[in-house]
């Protein structure tokens, strides 16, 4: 009887899809592989028409984004990262007046048990959550962007939110992979946790960060700590596994990290090493979101983790959490934190606004 209802349903389903076809004069055969499979004729992108013009502007100069793309990297994958990361550096330099400036925030280079760490603060005029603290982990594949440039998003959300925050400048996964970044991160926390309560704490941060911040509740959680008041997750890469849809459909659409292809999966072959890929630690969408903070998730529908970020969005509802997902139109990987854009500022707007609630 069962299997009666779901093949009539199949049935219902496939009715609805031709009539649908009709009406947009598309055929429901031609693309059809006979394999389950369908092929997608090739298209030719530009920049999405929703975007605003700074945004786009970015997106333009980015072109296809091949940098990131290789077809193959070579027998010493952390000696290829190592030389992408002296070439960001070199080509995009990141100093501290530079952020201090960009962003009026004031930077000061410290240690927290033993870790590296920036303490950024917002401009007095712009101090309105005094009290409380963000705990930013910054993104780049768990291998890029260490040092000064490890404060970039965590000195924009300072300047947006009016919030001091913590940017850890945590071990990469060249020098030493999981879980050298994800213990960082507690003890760290564990810091915070002397002198503040669990509930004036947010901890957050994009891609790579994303991940680390789902990663960083599990094992809280695991040891019996008490969670963070509130999450930030941006575009999180939390499935190593690549099970997300738009990991095939968005590929080569986002032109920021463009594919698996190349770098991005070598990030998470250093990274994870010979550890269970489906690990909660490694990949955090495996593991158990009850008793997760109130979580603000932000990704664009031309990114690659779109698929990450919404899997997150639902298993965090499933799980009785209160989550806020917003997803921004024509954005790629990332690209909501280009300074003073339409998305930059709607992003971290409501960020800010999501923090006054929960936190």
């Amino acid at each position: 009887m069962n299997f009666t209802k779901s093949k009539a349903r199949v049935i219902m389903l496939r009715s609805f899809l031709i009539f649908l076809s009709s009406l947009f004069g598309l055929s429901t055969n031609a693309a059809t592989s006979g394999t389950g499979d369908w092929v997608v004729p090739e298209k030719r992108l530009s920049a999405a028409s929703g975007l605003s013009d700074s945004t786009r502007a970015v997106i333009e100069s980015v072109g296809g984004g091949a940098r990131l793309t290789k077809e193959y990297i070579g027998d010493d994958p952390r000696k290829e990262i190592l030389e992408l990361d002296r070439q960001i550096r070199l080509e995009d330099p990141v100093t501290q007046e530079t952020l201090e400036g960009m962003f009026n925030v004031k930077i000061q280079i410290a240690e927290l048990a033993g870790v590296g760490v920036y303490k950024v603060s917002p401009g007095k005029s712009n101090s309105s959550m005094d009290g409380r603290v963000f705990l930013h982990i910054h993104g780049g594949g768990f291998a890029l962007r260490g040092g000064i440039a490890s404060a970039f998003e965590g000195s924009a959300i300072a300047s947006t939110s009016g919030i001091d925050v913590i940017s850890v400048d945590y071990t990469l996964s060249t020098e030493s992979p999981f879980p050298a970044a994800l213990n960082e991160l507690v003890v760290v926390y564990q810091e915070l946790l002397k002198t503040l309560p669990a509930k004036l704490i947010a901890v957050g941060g994009s891609s790579a960060g994303g991940n680390l911040t789902l990663a960083l509740v599990h094992k809280l959680k695991a040891l019996g700590l008490p969670v963070p008041g509130a999450l930030y997750v941006g575009t999180p890469n939390i499935d190593f596994l690549y099970a997300g849809d738009t990991i095939v459909t968005n590929e080569y659409v986002d032109n920021t990290i463009v594919s698996l292809k190349g770098f991005v999966n070598a990030f998470h072959e250093i990274y994870a090493g010979d550890n269970d890929l489906k690990n909660p630690l490694i990949s955090p969408i495996y593991g158990d979101f009850s008793g997760f903070p109130p979580t603000y998730l932000v990704s664009g529908t031309r990114d690659l983790f779109l698929s990450d970020t919404v899997r997150a969005h639902r298993k965090l509802r499933d799980a009785g959490v209160v989550a806020d997902l917003n997803v921004f139109e024509g954005v790629p990987h990332g690209a909501y934190l280009v300074p003073g854009s339409g998305e930059y500022n709607a992003a971290l707007g409501d960020l800010k606004k999501f923090l006054q609630i929960h936190l």
